[in-house]
């Protein structure tokens, strides 16, 4: 009786204790999916990954029945009987443990699970203790479908996967209903050790996973023609990292940035959430192929705003001089108030200040049309046109018209393109002057929420529509769009011309910086290049080339139509920018000649002519009477 008692007494302590044990293991444990391996899922526009996260979820029904019983058969053939432990595996596992100091069988699929969401992987008898307790546990709390469902999104697939979904993925290119027999058998094999029996393990991967498929058959599900069908399979499938490419972790956070204008934070998208973006894989990966490190650049769809390519440091927050680039939108403007395109502009030295700008080849025209100025990217008859409309109506025009943002420098160097902005900002700017309309560039497609549902759908969206003034918009982009057009076919552009193909252009050229911008009638093109003595239509133009010529670039025509009014000619007097004394200084210093002068001014009609000499003429009295004379006394 006593012994009885001292038996009861000690099961009871024993019971306690494991009731303990239970309890001290199992009780503020988190919720099994929240420790999930998941990620913020980012995809190109054709639903690959843009960049490849650790995980993805896949629902039950997602994977292949042949999948779900090659496993179970592999790994634990009583999973649907056993309450989460297999008594006779447990105690194999323990007396390996404790005794041969080695680790042996005998885990059930729950406990593979808890020992990934919950514990480490040491060797030691507590944590297998705490293995059996919780791996019970989690068989009350969850179905066994529940738990089949956790294990096939968290079991370790090596190269840093996790799920059989993401694998398949990873090492096919597939959607894990799509696999074959001999893919399934490579996958569940890897279970076993994941960094050593992965797919991409090529030496002995095909005679262990030959194991899964012979047990296949040995229980019948497979027939015997399947067998060998997928036996000899093993040997041909070919295993690759299908989405492995460069990270641009600048996208990543323009595409997080985007979001969080729309409501959504980072750590909602954590959880299962697909972002999927504008960005067109082949396009991305032209840019990547054909930048160096010191490019940087942006492919948009200017109608819509849609981004479908950008690669390289300060696409959309850099700050970069953008020269000449810039030229085209206050010509634009120009158009617009009425100015013609054979208005003329005065190509002569100038000093405002301490500056003096020049043109690139150090030559002077005296006078040229408006569009020559543009098509070969003449500077000085450029800030003069800029003068002329007057810096504060060009400033309001790129800021509240264009919407370009970035550092506008205080002074008239805005003319040459001394602003410090993005090409992003660029290409708002140049969605204005190409269409009328200012649309907001959008990289962000569509967000589908774990359980695959729209909770957001972009739409293109209109930032201004530019204002008339002596022209419509549409009449100003009609004729901005053929000067571009002349820009590349025998302008400073001429480099990014292809034969059979219609593309606009411009250069760009500052201290440190050269630029290029391409479009037809739908796709947008802005690349830079860093680096001193470099050129936009020398070194950029020939990439911007490169790349259209493996894309449709400049088959898509553009559909504005309209006619070219010559207007009444804008009563604005271009002469008085010119500095006269300076002028005079260059030809006493030997660095600007008096023939020179003289050939063009022979040049100028008449009533240009008498302006000039009148304002010549409060400068220096003399000087004049000496042109005077060598004109001919004006005859």
């Amino acid at each position: 009786m006593k012994n009885l008692l001292f038996f009861l007494l000690g099961f009871f302590v024993i019971i306690l204790g494991l009731f303990y044990m239970y309890d001290r293991f199992t009780s503020n444990l988190p919720e099994p999916e929240t420790l999930v391996p998941s990620s913020l899922i980012i995809e190109f526009s054709d639903g690959t990954p843009f960049y490849f996260p650790r995980a993805y979820w896949y629902n039950l029904e997602d994977y292949p029945e042949k999948l779900i019983t090659a496993l179970i058969i592999s790994e634990d053939e009583d999973f649907f009987s056993h309450p989460g432990i297999d008594i006779l595996g447990m105690i194999r596992g323990i007396f390996y443990t404790v005794i041969r100091k080695n680790t042996q069988g005998g885990s059930t699929l729950t406990q593979q699970l808890v020992r990934s969401l919950y514990l480490t992987q040491a060797r030691t008898i507590e944590r297998k203790i705490k293995e059996i307790f919780i791996s019970l546990y989690l068989e009350k709390i969850r179905t066994k479908e529940e738990i089949l469902e956790l294990y096939l999104n968290s079991v370790y697939m090596g190269n840093g996967i996790y799920g059989f979904g993401t694998a398949a993925k990873y090492y096919f290119g597939k959607e894990p209903k799509n696999l074959n027999l001999a893919e399934i058998a490579l996958l569940v094999n890897t279970v076993k050790s994941p960094e050593n029996f992965n797919p991409q393990d090529l030496k002995g991967r095909y005679k262990r996973a030959s194991v899964v498929l012979k047990r296949l058959l040995v229980e019948n599900y497979i027939s015997n023609e399947e067998y060998e069908k997928y036996s000899k399979l093993l040997n041909k499938v070919k295993s690759y990292n299908v989405f492995e490419s460069k990270y641009d972790e600048e996208i990543f956070w323009r595409i997080i940035d985007e979001l969080k204008e729309k409501g959504f934070t980072l750590d909602l998208l954590r959880k299962g959430f697909v972002v999927k973006t504008t960005l067109n894989r082949k396009y991305y990966n032209l840019l990547i192929e054909n930048f160096s490190e010191n490019n940087a650049g942006i492919i948009i769809n200017y109608r819509t705003g849609e981004i479908l390519a950008m690669y390289g440091k300060g696409v959309t927050n850099g700050r970069r001089q953008i020269g000449s680039l810039i030229k085209p939108f206050y010509y634009y403007k120009a158009i617009l108030d009425g100015f013609n395109l054979d208005t003329k502009l005065f190509d002569l030295p100038i000093k405002i200040g301490d500056w003096t700008p020049k043109n690139f080849e150090k030559d002077y025209y005296g006078q040229t049309k408006l569009e020559d100025a543009l098509i070969h990217s003449r500077n000085i008859p450029s800030v003069n046109l800029y003068l002329m409309l007057g810096d504060v109506m060009v400033r309001d025009f790129l800021k509240n018209e264009l919407y370009i943002n970035g550092y506008y420098p205080p002074d008239l160097t805005l003319s040459l393109g001394t602003i410090e902005t993005s090409h992003e900002q660029i290409a708002k700017g140049f969605s204005g002057i190409l269409t009328g309309i200012v649309v907001k560039p959008y990289i962000v497609d569509e967000v589908r929420n774990s359980k695959g549902v729209v909770v957001y759908k972009a739409k293109p969206e209109i930032l201004n529509i530019i204002k008339s003034s002596k022209r419509y918009p549409m009449e100003a982009s009609y004729l901005i769009i053929d000067l571009l057009r002349k820009v590349v076919n025998y302008g400073t552009g001429i480099r990014a011309d292809i034969p059979g193909r219609t593309i606009i252009g411009k250069t760009g050229t500052a201290e440190q910086f050269a630029w290029f911008f391409g479009a037809d009638g739908k796709l947008m093109m802005i690349i830079s290049q860093d680096g001193r003595d470099l050129l936009g239509g020398r070194d950029v133009a020939p990439i911007l080339r490169k790349i259209a010529l493996k894309t449709d670039m400049g088959k898509t025509p553009f559909s504005i139509s309209s006619v070219y009014r010559k207007l009444e000619v804008v009563k604005i007097d271009p002469l008085r920018y010119i500095d006269y004394k300076y002028l005079i200084d260059l030809i006493k210093e030997g660095k600007f000649s008096l023939e020179e002068l003289i050939k063009i001014l022979r040049t100028f009609d008449r009533e240009y002519l008498i302006e000039f000499l009148s304002y010549m003429n409060t400068v220096s009295q003399e000087f004049t009477i000496r042109l005077w004379n060598m004109l001919g006394g004006g005859k």
